[in-house]
């Protein structure tokens, strides 16, 4: 934080002209009003142009009322106001402004109606920077500078209302794009991040911004703060065909590297993307964004998504930075995308992704226990090794112009393999012993699964009527092998000692097929009725077989019956949906009530089958005015297969859990509270969310803590569980026709969570709170220097009604700070400052550290296409991986291996050839920390 206040503070000495010169300058105003109607006139664009060249000084737009306010205008020089919208004559006015008449109120403009098209009555150099046409946003590129090796990126972030994050994630006024056109067709896929990070900004004419019309005609009642956003790029000339990627190769000290390749080609409407990679620096070989755009998930689409740290999984694949320790990680694979004559599209792909994984894992767990404190110190050293496998293809047809179908496939084939060490102590308050344990566990398995989803929409003459079918289906194989060989000693109440040598082997066969028909039909101007039909079947079948070693045959063959088990669960979940939807101006109100039933039956090797058969009738109610929406529904969810598992799991003899095949589905009562607000000529967004929920017969971990410190645990149904969290963000941008852009953002977000405990008989309810404000900053100066700046804080409190237990708080403090500097010509020089805070950290942790990465680039060959890079990973060499957690009666603090300081030097090449001409990469080409 200090460095932030230091560097505003050099900002407003070294530019006191862009902090105070907004109160030096003039401004335009007025109303804009339809002179037939009177009816005020909103989004049209109000741009000002030194009367001289034409050349641009600044644009607003009009607000709901019509309203519009051109601030920042300069005193004495010739000016042209030039006001358009579509459908009206343009409006054009000459003026001057002075410090004696610095503001020039125009009043009420009543717009005349024209039949003319816009581009008829302006000449080239009055075209507006912004139109709307109907319900498209228009931008024109001319109008907003970018440099010459930008890219639409670079160009988007320089538009008013639009922003984009870190990660290419692009809104405008608010609302998330996720997909964009170029020339009305789509481009490598729906990720707007492939053409924005990769087409080259000088070749666009313009940037047309409007609602999914797909996703509005199958729910033409969906908020409008809902509705995704599509772009849609013009070209001043076609782009037809092409190639881009990259390829890089980095080493480093302590024996580090990286190296990979991507490469995609397209002609026309058909495309293919080549990838390879392998790295040891915890991280993926690309980015997720990369993947999924450049590298085509997104194009076949995704059926999961995981992330965790640095890394990401894709369709069950994992591309490297996922877990913990020290990973090396490899992949490759192919992605191909056609359209056929008839507008079929068509994409197969394959991937693999393999994880090698280091690990070394330190856990402290504090319970309290009454008067007692129950102390748990766990060490874990482990090797593993994941091989992954994904198939996947998309198909696309538009059977007319109201029908159209999908279905997207998937098969994944998995191995792993892991071998792990884990050493346990178990300690009263007073440091008194009670067990230890050593137990060493060899992993092996297979997965392998069979999935995919399918579409039919069809869309009719009469506008709102709409009838879709939704459906998936996942058919899964599961085997694994663990060996455990364990030795436990314990000393209360008697010392005695318990080996264990055993093989549980378990194998899961899932089936899981889900349907969704629904049906919009419009009673009336303002009222609809809407009728939905969800059908889910399931199959499991499990089989449990543990076998303890045999010393004589050298084998695990002597099976244990108590320890093993074979069943079945199958059963359907079926919901039936009907309300209505009335919309009186900005209020609609979606009413409606859901009849849910679930019939379950679970058989068993031994004894009679159980039954379990539930019917519900929930209401359920939608409101949204204006830019509020409030909202409440019911769901049903049964328990997950290590919950009804009827044999005891003792694969770690000092930590037993139990299975339950009698326990009820969790019935759960949400409401959500959503508002967001953005204002176009302020830049400045608002967002208030709101979520909470009830429990019935919620599942519940019943836990004992033996005399000799084992626990174990079973499920069971409980009530009274309940939780609620929200968040409320506010930021701002500052755009100058400069060149100069500034940022400020602030949020605070918390949530409480009340919760049963249930611990040697001893039922009492937790309640843990937790608070996390946050501000960050940002600048750009010009594209030349780059300033951001973050602060958060966490705070978490834990209270419980019996004092059996006792309260915990933390506190942990993060804070980031990122500058970029691009001086002299071609050189790029980087920094990256991560600092944490912890308060009552565990002995022998130090409770503050941080993490510096630095780097310099060089960028030289034709279009800067080469970039050599020195950079060095924690430089203060005090990396560290530490987290501390509060759940039901206990903190736990974990600690593990992580990367420490190393340097590399990596060269990176840029593939970008368009039309046969190659375009340049922009000015953020750098691979981020």
């Amino acid at each position: 934080m200090k460095l932030l206040l230091i560097f505003t503070l050099l900002l407003l000495v070294l530019y006191p002209e862009h902090s105070f010169s907004q109160s030096q300058k003039g401004e335009l105003k007025g109303i804009l009003l339809d002179a037939e109607t009177k009816e005020a006139l909103p989004y049209a664009a109000v741009a000002v142009y030194t009367a001289s060249d034409t050349a641009m000084v600044t644009f607003r737009m009009s607000d709901e009322k019509g309203v519009f306010r051109v601030s920042g205008l300069p005193f004495g020089r010739e000016l042209r106001a030039v006001i358009t919208m579509m459908g009206f004559k343009v409006y054009r006015k000459e003026f001057i402004l002075s410090a004696e008449q610095p503001v020039l109120d125009l009043g009420e403009l009543k717009m005349e109606p024209s039949s003319e098209l816009l581009s008829e009555v302006l000449v080239v150099a009055e075209t507006p920077p912004v139109l709307v046409r109907n319900d498209t946003l228009e931008f024109n590129a001319s109008s907003f500078k970018t440099l010459p090796t930008a890219l639409v990126e670079d160009l988007l972030k320089k538009l008013p209302g639009v922003a984009v994050d870190a990660a290419g994630n692009i809104s405008v006024n608010g609302k998330t794009v996720h997909k964009i056109l170029v020339d009305g067709k789509e481009f490598f896929g729906s990720d707007p991040t492939i053409a924005s990070r990769n087409l080259p900004a000088d070749v666009i004419e313009k940037v047309q911004v409007m609602n999914d019309p797909e996703v509005v005609r199958r729910d033409p009642y969906l908020p409008e703060n809902e509705i995704p956003q599509v772009v849609n790029l013009t070209f001043k000339k076609g782009v037809k065909k092409g190639m881009f990627g990259k390829v890089y190769g980095g080493i480093g000290t302590d024996n580090r590297y990286e190296g990979g390749g991507l490469i995609n080609t397209f002609r026309d409407t058909t495309q293919l993307s080549l990838l390879g990679y392998s790295n040891n620096l915890n991280r993926p070989g690309f980015g997720m964004g990369d993947m999924r755009k450049i590298g085509g998930f997104d194009r076949s689409g995704m059926n999961s998504v995981a992330m965790s740290g640095s890394g990401y999984e894709l369709n069950g694949v994992s591309f490297g930075g996922m877990g913990e320790g020290v990973q090396q990680s490899s992949g490759g694979g192919a992605n191909f995308n056609t359209v056929t004559k008839n507008g079929i599209k068509l994409n197969l792909q394959y991937f693999y992704g393999g994880i090698d994984e280091e690990v070394s894992q330190h856990v402290d767990a504090r319970q309290s226990l009454g008067r007692d404190t129950l102390i748990t110190r766990r060490s874990r050293d482990q090797n593993s090794r994941s091989h992954k496998h994904q198939i996947g293809g998309k198909l696309e047809w538009k059977l007319d112009s109201l029908t159209e179908f999908y279905f997207r496939p998937s098969i994944l084939l998995g191995q792993s393999t892991a071998r792990q060490k884990e050493l346990t102590n178990t300690y009263r308050n007073t440091g008194r012993m009670i067990n230890e344990g050593n137990n060493n566990e060899r992993l092996e398995g297979d997965t392998d699964s069979f999935a995919g989803t399918y579409s039919l929409s069809r869309l009719f003459a009469k506008k709102g009527r709409v009838f879709s079918l939704f459906g998936t289906y996942k058919y899964g194989t599961t085997l694994q092998d663990k060996y455990n060989l364990a030795l436990n000693r314990f000393f209360e109440p008697q010392p005695q000692t318990a080996e264990l040598n055993q093989l549980r082997n378990e194998g899961r066969d899932n089936l899981g097929v889900r349907n969704t028909l629904a049906y919009i039909e419009p009673l009336s101007k303002n009222l609809g009725a809407v009728i939905r039909l969800n059908s889910h079947y399931f199959k499991e079948d499990n089989a449990v077989s543990t076998y303890a070693y045999d010393p004589e045959n050298n084998d695990y063959d002597v099976l244990l019956d108590d320890f093993s088990t074979l069943f079945d669960r199958k059963g359907w979940r079926n919901y039936v949906t009907t309300g209505l939807n009335w919309k009186k101006g900005k209020l609609t109100m979606e009413p409606a009530v859901e009849f849910m039933s679930l019939n379950i039956k679970t058989a068993f090797r031994e004894g009679k089958p159980i039954l379990q058969d539930y019917l519900y009738a929930f209401p359920s109610l939608r409101v949204r005015w204006k830019e509020l929406n409030l909202s409440y529904s019911s769901a049903l969810r049964e328990p997950g297969a290590a919950d009804i598992q009827p044999v005891v799991d003792n694969a770690n003899p000092l930590f037993i859990r139990y299975g339950d095949p009698a326990l009820a589905p969790t019935v759960s009562h949400t409401f959500n509270l959503n508002f967001y607000k953005y204002d176009f000529n302020k830049s400045l967004n608002y967002n208030l969310f709101a979520y909470g929920s009830i429990n019935r017969d919620d599942i519940t971990r019943e836990r004992t803590i033996g005399p000799d410190g084992v626990q174990t645990s079973r499920p069971v149904n409980t009530d009274g569980n309940w939780q609620v969290n929200g968040m409320a963000r506010v930021s701002k941008e500052f755009k100058y026709d400069s060149g100069r852009r500034f940022s400020l953002g602030a949020s605070a977000g918390g949530g409480y969570r009340k919760m049963l405990i249930i611990l040697n008989g001893v039922r009492s309810y937790g309640q843990i709170v937790n608070f996390n404000p946050s501000v960050n900053a940002g600048i750009n100066l010009n594209d030349k220097l780059e300033f951001y700046q973050t602060l958060r804080v966490s705070m978490n409190r834990s209270r419980y009604e019996e004092d059996v237990f006792d309260s915990y708080n933390t506190l942990f403090r993060a804070a980031t700070s990122r500058l970029v500097l691009r001086v002299p010509k071609r050189v790029v020089w980087e920094a990256y400052l991560e600092q944490w805070h912890t308060s009552d950290a565990v002995p022998g942790l130090q409770d503050s550290y941080s993490r510096l990465t630095a780097a310099v680039t060089f960028l030289f060959l034709k279009d800067d296409r080469a970039q050599l890079k020195l950079s060095v990973f924690d430089l203060l060499d005090q990396n560290i991986s530490a987290n501390r957690f509060i759940r039901e009666n206990m903190i736990e603090d974990v600690r593990a291996t992580a990367l420490t300081r190393y340097g590399m030097v990596t060269f990176i090449y840029d593939i970008r050839n368009f039309g046969g001409k190659a375009r340049s990469e922009s000015r953020n080409t750098l691979f981020r920390f």
